[in-house]
């Protein structure tokens, strides 16, 4: 009976280390960005340094980018705070996104390179300050990659 016992524990212990190392493997999912309108976003995509779309910004058209690595933050447009974080890296710094496009944006925690990761979604037409990936953002697409 003891050898049956202590098989028993074995296994038990297996198990459990095999599901932690599961959770462990599985990222952080997804936040959804759709409640704030992007009204003033007349881009794809909007990043700024600040939260609620103060600071600087950052724009583009593209359906995706792969890494934010060497972008810079521009003028922003609320006024009094349409500097702030001028000139510093998007990558990893951003706090909030607009959605002025027609498509969902996921904006990843990873470059494609290192898997693109946990991320947020935004919604068109939408806006919100980041949630998974704010100020810990390398990526963004159209496209969902999980």
């Amino acid at each position: 009976m003891s050898v049956l016992r202590s098989k028993i524990a074995l296994f038990a212990a297996t198990a459990g280390l095999t599901a932690g190392t599961v959770a462990l493997a599985t990222p952080a999912s997804a936040d959804v960005i759709s409640d704030g309108s992007s009204w003033f976003c007349y881009h794809r995509i909007c990043l700024s340094y600040n939260g609620d779309g103060d600071g600087a910004w950052w724009t583009s058209e593209a359906s995706e980018w792969t890494d934010l690595e060497g972008q810079k933050f521009h003028g922003g447009v609320m006024s009094g705070t349409e500097w702030n974080g001028y000139g510093q890296p998007v990558k990893n710094a951003a706090a909030w996104v607009g959605n002025g496009g027609s498509q969902d944006i996921y904006v990843y925690v990873n470059s494609k390179a290192y898997g693109w990761g946990a991320y947020d979604v935004v919604y068109p037409g939408r806006a919100g300050n980041l949630q998974v990936t704010r100020n810990n953002e390398a990526a963004y697409s159209t496209n969902v990659y999980s």
